[in-house]
């Protein structure tokens, strides 16, 4: 699916819903990245999470994962995040499900 550049904030973070899934949407300085919405600490979504470096913290328990490879980096939960493949075309973004 393709989505406008201009639609993810330059800090914060934005869901997206892309063929029936929500799909968070951040940037930091390495670019552009899209995982899945929700936690996987206790499924409460991660809009609003602040993004620190290359990784990103959930806004309700702090539970941190890497925006590289999705690894949890929190003893608060083993499990890792889904990261989607995200190309930039032109002003545009096309993120693959």
């Amino acid at each position: 699916m393709k989505i406008p550049m201009s639609d993810v904030p330059a800090s914060g973070t934005k869901v997206v819903t892309i063929e029936g899934r929500e799909v968070l949407l951040c940037r930091s300085a390495a670019g552009i990245h899209a995982m899945d919405a929700v936690c996987p600490h206790q499924a409460l979504s991660l809009d609003g999470g602040r993004v620190r470096g290359t990784s990103i913290i959930c806004p309700h328990h702090g539970a941190r994962f890497s925006l590289e490879d999705g690894r949890s980096m929190s003893p608060l939960t083993p499990k890792g995040l889904v990261l989607y493949p995200v190309r930039e075309e032109g002003e545009e973004l096309d993120i693959t499900i």
